[in-house]
């Protein structure tokens, strides 16, 4: 156990140096985002994809259906066209089709809705993971040209679904993911805010 605690122990150290040379500081503070609506979403994707995988065969009978209402094959005259399991392959394909796509989708949106927010001194950073790399956004808010909008109160503080957008001549130029403000985020937020 001593030696797993030992090991778990120079992973935190090497990543802490990475961290603060990654910033140049040591003095810096993330701010924690809400997962909720990240894993509502990821609930939501896999029982789509459970609940309709059983029913991706009526797409097949409805190509098939759509043929014979154009009478198509009476036009062409193509054999394979009178056969149903041709239409459940093509209705699998669909099928894989729409699924690849809406994992694409989704993909890029916890992408967006997961970027890490590390305030370092009189700067903000953001930090978004891209394959296998990632893309950083640093913007000084401390000049007077550039808008602060801080959306919070009522049932938003509750849900986590507090939001801080920076906006510069009216396009904005960072939003912050949705996070709960209480704690160590309640701190921060004071502090970008001045109060």
């Amino acid at each position: 156990m001593k030696f797993l605690n030992k090991w778990i122990s120079k992973w935190k150290e090497i990543q802490s140096k990475r961290e603060t040379a990654y910033f140049g500081t040591s003095l810096y503070d993330e701010l924690t985002i809400n997962p909720i609506p990240s894993l509502l979403l990821i609930t939501a994707v896999v029982l789509f994809f459970v609940y309709s995988l059983p029913y991706a065969f009526y797409l097949g009978k409805f190509f098939f259906w759509f043929v014979g209402v154009l009478e198509i094959t009476k036009v062409l005259k193509i054999p394979f066209l009178d056969e149903l399991r041709y239409y459940h392959y093509l209705s699998a394909f669909v099928y894989f089709y729409i699924t690849i796509s809406l994992l694409i989708d989704v993909s890029r949106l916890l992408n967006k809705w997961n970027k890490r927010t590390v305030f370092v001194k009189n700067e903000i950073w953001q930090i978004q993971r891209f394959g296998f790399g990632k893309k950083l956004i640093k913007v000084n808010f401390g000049t007077n040209e550039i808008q602060l909008g801080y959306e919070h109160g009522g049932f938003s503080d509750y849900f986590g679904c507090n939001r801080m957008i920076w906006e510069k001549d009216g396009k904005t130029l960072l939003t912050t993911p949705f996070f709960f403000p209480y704690k160590k985020n309640k701190i921060i937020v004071n502090r970008v805010l001045n109060r």
